[in-house]
């Protein structure tokens, strides 16, 4: 087991732990003994103490915690009571969901400690009873994605050759039609489509139409331009119609 680490640098009332990028902050005091000013929330093993400890930046400004050390953070709910108080958990505050939309995950510290003597210790976590234990990870939402949605592709605008086939692409967030959607990675609304090549063979003069093929159907709704029906119905296609 060990002690807690308590100790901080004061510099006018400020307590500073260095980190990576950044520093720990902790609220304003004047003593060591102040590290918690406010008072104790309950008795032994139900009592806390809070404080906010921020990650700020040596011009003070207060960044995303990632950028201090997390190893070196200090507690900011700190458990109080008795002068001896036996093994229980004590859960920290959650962190951030590691997603700033959408569904996530996010975490928390929590620890088996002891007070002895008014001295808290850590314990190895099979020292407190483990049915007991907080959870350390749970899911979080923030606001909705912003996501591409497209429609199914057109027809292709041809029946043969080259043609052009269409969809919708919208932006939406959750159930709105927005517009903060990446343009960088927006989806074509667009696109050739390459199919079999037109017929180009020339007339002939002794087509005749294919057999079960229903070419008077075929002329009225105009496939005479489709390749099949071209060649299936040669001989009406090519008779005059009124």
């Amino acid at each position: 087991m060990k002690d807690i680490p308590t100790a901080v640098c004061l510099k006018k009332g400020a307590g500073l732990l260095a980190g990576t990028w950044g520093v720990w902050f902790l609220p304003l005091l004047t003593s060591t003994s102040l590290l918690f000013p406010f008072q104790c929330s309950g008795s032994c093993g139900q009592g806390r103490m809070i404080r906010h400890v921020y990650c700020k930046t040596s011009d003070g400004r207060v960044v995303p915690e990632a950028q201090c050390n997390l190893e070196t953070k200090p507690l900011a709910i700190h458990p109080c009571g008795d002068k001896n108080c036996p093994t229980h958990w004590l859960a920290q505050d959650w962190e951030r969901c590691n997603t700033t939309c959408g569904r996530g995950v996010k975490k928390r510290i929590v620890l088996c400690l002891e007070i002895v003597n008014g001295k808290i210790k850590t314990r190895n976590p099979t020292d407190c009873d483990v049915t007991k234990k907080p959870i350390e990870e749970t899911t979080c939402f923030e606001r909705p994605c912003f996501k591409w949605y497209t429609t199914p592709w057109s027809e292709c605008t041809k029946t043969c050759g080259i043609g052009v086939r269409m969809r919708d692409v919208k932006c939406y967030q959750g159930t709105d039609i927005v517009r903060g959607c990446d343009p960088l990675v927006k989806p074509v609304g667009k696109q050739t489509c390459d199919l079999q090549p037109c017929p180009t063979e020339p007339p002939d003069d002794s087509c005749q139409d294919q057999a079960g093929t229903n070419c008077a159907l075929a002329i009225k709704v105009n496939l005479c331009s489709h390749w099949y029906y071209s060649k299936a119905c040669c001989r009406s296609c090519r008779a005059p119609h009124s």
